[in-house]
């Protein structure tokens, strides 16, 4: 998922207007905007495993085992993620494939350190993987609150288009 997003993003990224084509992608946030095109593919992809991360976590619950305990972390993330997932694919969001670069980034880190592990060695870096998913988390509560402000106040994106298109 990082490689392709990231390839997509690359081939359609303007090269003279980058900057605001990275953070305002498609620049028209209305209606019109379809989510087609190789970019939505990797998005709904991504869309899709978060959708199986969320059943794998709900056969945890169900089963009940002692020996795979979950944090509350743990089942908010694997349930909040999926529904976030479909709210910024209906509304459209023009940052959605940046989060979907840094999750799959973060996860990639994350299950590194689990194999290492797992295997009998310990990385150094633990600190690296905790302070990654914090961050990740920050940047997933602004975009929450992006997408769920857009969707009950339009003036929102109208502020944020015009962001884009006069101050990058």
């Amino acid at each position: 998922m990082i490689f392709g997003c990231s390839f997509v993003v690359l081939n359609q990224m303007p090269r003279h207007d980058w900057r605001r084509w990275v953070f305002c992608s498609p620049v028209d946030n209305n209606s019109v905007t379809l989510p087609r095109g190789s970019m939505f593919f990797w998005i709904q992809f991504y869309y899709l495993s978060k959708i199986l991360e969320f059943i794998d976590t709900l056969l945890i619950i169900l089963r009940r085992s002692r020996s795979q305990s979950l944090s509350f972390l743990h089942v908010y993330h694997h349930t909040m993620v999926p529904l976030l997932c479909y709210l910024g694919n209906y509304t459209r969001q023009s940052l959605i494939h940046i989060i979907v670069i840094i999750n799959a980034s973060v996860h990639v880190v994350m299950y590194a350190y689990y194999f290492l592990c797992a295997v009998g060695k310990k990385p150094w870096w633990k600190k690296l993987v905790t302070d990654c998913q914090i961050i990740q988390f920050i940047l997933g509560l602004m975009f929450t609150y992006y997408v769920v402000l857009s969707l009950y106040y339009r003036r929102l994106l109208w502020i944020w288009t015009m962001m884009c298109r006069y101050c990058f």
